[in-house]
């Protein structure tokens, strides 16, 4: 198979062809979005601008961590680096982020990167895929999303995952894989504890 392929076959045998993740409900009494005047001048217009560029009403995941003023321009520059301004490519970036978002039932995640991974070149069968258990990656994506599976899972990552890397990526960029991953799983969990909810489409 050639590199970075994937196939839709499926064992219907294999005990990892499951349903995916369920999405937990939300917590009651959690801080969730503030409001514009709540987030204060900067932060509540840096929030109406990613709303109106997004087609969002209000852009919940800078309205929430936006209540924590500096330290949320602070996370907005770390955030950059990893996504769009990653050591990965754009369409490696976004399959990871969309798998970290599959294995934690994160729908907020899910379904603002679905439309940024179009927009960075993932097709529709590609993003399709990687929203399913036996995602059929091969070559390098095979060998990243297994990197994925392992840390959001296990919280580790075995040394022979690990030495899947090896032809396909650098030191580098295999850093900026952990950290991207990580951050992915860190802010589905912030997202979730702090009851931030799905985004409203503007009209």
């Amino acid at each position: 198979m050639d590199e970075n392929t994937h196939t839709n076959e499926t064992d219907n045998t294999d005990p990892a062809n499951r349903g995916r993740p369920e999405s937990k409900p939300l917590p009651t009494g959690r801080p969730g979005p503030g409001s514009r005047r709540e987030l204060g001048i900067v932060n509540g217009a840096i929030e109406a601008i990613g709303a109106r560029a997004t087609g969002r009403k209000r852009l919940g995941v800078f309205a929430t961590i936006g209540r924590a003023k500096r330290l949320f321009r602070g996370w907005l520059i770390y955030s950059a680096t990893m996504m769009p301004f990653g050591d990965l490519s754009r369409q490696d970036t976004e399959l990871c982020i969309l798998r970290v978002a599959f294995l934690r039932g994160a729908d907020y995640e899910r379904d603002h990167h679905r439309v940024i991974g179009r927009r960075a070149g993932l097709s529709e069968a590609e993003i399709a895929a990687v929203d399913t258990w036996d995602h059929g990656f091969t070559g390098s994506r095979g060998a990243m999303l297994a990197v994925v599976d392992e840390l959001v899972q296990n919280r580790d990552c075995t040394d022979e995952t690990w030495a899947g890397l090896g032809p396909h990526f650098s030191e580098r960029e295999k850093v900026g894989l952990v950290q991207l991953t990580t951050h992915y799983d860190g802010l589905a969990t912030a997202l979730h504890v702090l009851g931030t909810p799905a985004d409203e489409q503007r009209r």
